[in-house]
Order: C-alpha cells, then sequence, then structure tokens
C-alpha cells in the first residue's frame, strides 16, 4: 500500500483536499472545476501505480489524460483572458490544433507510446500562455495585490511546472538514462517530482487565497 504514497500523490491528495475545503461553494465554475480535475488527476496517478505493479504498460492511460489536462489549463487560461475581451474562437482554434498534433502523433507512433512531442508542444505554449498574462495585469489599470491574487498563482504554478515540463521534454533521452546521484531514480523522475510539489503548492495557495477573498 506503501508503494502508493508517493511525493507526486502525496502532492497531488493534499492539494485535492484543499480545494475541495476551499472552493467547494465556490460559484465560479472554472475555479470549482478545479477540484474535478484534481481527482481525475489522483485517479490517474493510483491506476497509473497499479498498472506499475502489475508490470503493464501505463503510457496510454497518461496519454488519454493529456488531452483532459490541456482542456483544463486552456479554459482556465480563456477565463483569465475573457475581461481583456479574448474570444471563445480562440480557445476552440487552440483546442483543434492541439487535437490535431496529438493525434498526427498517435498515428505517427501507432499508437505504441506516450505522446511526448505532443506534451512538448502543450508545454511551450503553455509557458507561453503564462508570460502573456503576467504582460495583461502589467498593463491592467487595476490594482492587485500580487501576493495574495488567486489567479497569479495558478499561473506561477503553471509556468513553473511546463517551464521545466519543456526541458524534460527536449532533454527526455538523457534524463532517462542519467541517475540522480546515488539514487536508482532518474533524474527526469526527481524533476518531475520537484515540478509537481511547485505546481500543486503555488495551486493550493491559490485556493487559499481564492477562500478568503469570499469569506
Amino acid at each position: 500500500m506503501q508503494i502508493f504514497f508517493t511525493v507526486n500523490t502525496i502532492t497531488e491528495l493534499v492539494c485535492l483536499l484543499i480545494s475541495i475545503f476551499c472552493l467547494y461553494k465556490d460559484k465560479n465554475v472554472y475555479w470549482k472545476s478545479f477540484i474535478i480535475y484534481l481527482l481525475l488527476v489522483c485517479a490517474v496517478e493510483m491506476a497509473g501505480i497499479s498498472l506499475r505493479i502489475q508490470h503493464k504498460n501505463n503510457y496510454a492511460l497518461y496519454t488519454c489524460f493529456l488531452v483532459v489536462e490541456c482542456t483544463m489549463i486552456s479554459c482556465f487560461f480563456y477565463h483569465l483572458y475573457k475581461p481583456y475581451r479574448h474570444k471563445p474562437s480562440q480557445l476552440y482554434s487552440w483546442l483543434g490544433l492541439f487535437i490535431s498534433v496529438f493525434i498526427l502523433e498517435l498515428i505517427n507512433n501507432n499508437f505504441g507510446s506516450f505522446a511526448y512531442k505532443t506534451a512538448a508542444f502543450m508545454s511551450v505554449v503553455f509557458v507561453i500562455a503564462s508570460l502573456y498574462y503576467y504582460m495583461l495585469i502589467l498593463k491592467d489599470e487595476h490594482f492587485r495585490k500580487l501576493e495574495s491574487y488567486p489567479p497569479f498563482w495558478v499561473v506561477n504554478g503553471v509556468l513553473f511546472f511546463y517551464f521545466g515540463s519543456t526541458a524534460c521534454n527536449v532533454f527526455f533521452d538523457y534524463l532517462l538514462q542519467e541517475k540522480a546521484h546515488s539514487l536508482s531514480l532518474s533524474t527526469r523522475y526527481v524533476t518531475f517530482n520537484i515540478l509537481n510539489v511547485l505546481l500543486y503548492s503555488c495551486w493550493s495557495y491559490a485556493f487559499i487565497c481564492r477562500y478568503r477573498q469570499r469569506s
């Protein structure tokens, strides 16, 4: 049973619990959807570990979840961009492009491995989207206390995670083989643990800030 409680799963479960406590009564559907998304994240992570224990490939599970991940993060960015007069067509165009790249990669590798190129492409787009959001709030005339502004911390988590993911995907083969000092773990695995902690820590803080704003 202990094998199911890793750095990743514990961080994700804690973030899920915080989201339930802080966002359960939130009237904004975009914020409340984090509860469902994090529930799916935890379920996929546990299922992935279970498959690994049974010596079965779990890449199909994580590949399918890429669509959920991209949709969730993209829709939240749309929610953040909406006050700046961004149109729904821009969101639909991006999701259409993502699905096209996703399907082409699956066909190209005969559905036989994780969609690394699509994940890398998505990561680059989310890094750009994060930086673009920073530019929007810097130009905005409304004053915000960024240290307690929930969307800012959600985007911070996204930027940290996907910027690191981009680097990991670029150097995937090297990081998969390289060991982290004396540990019997790949450097890529350790790196993603750190990125996950950063992502879900930022999100947890954002949920707490959101809760305090409503109280």
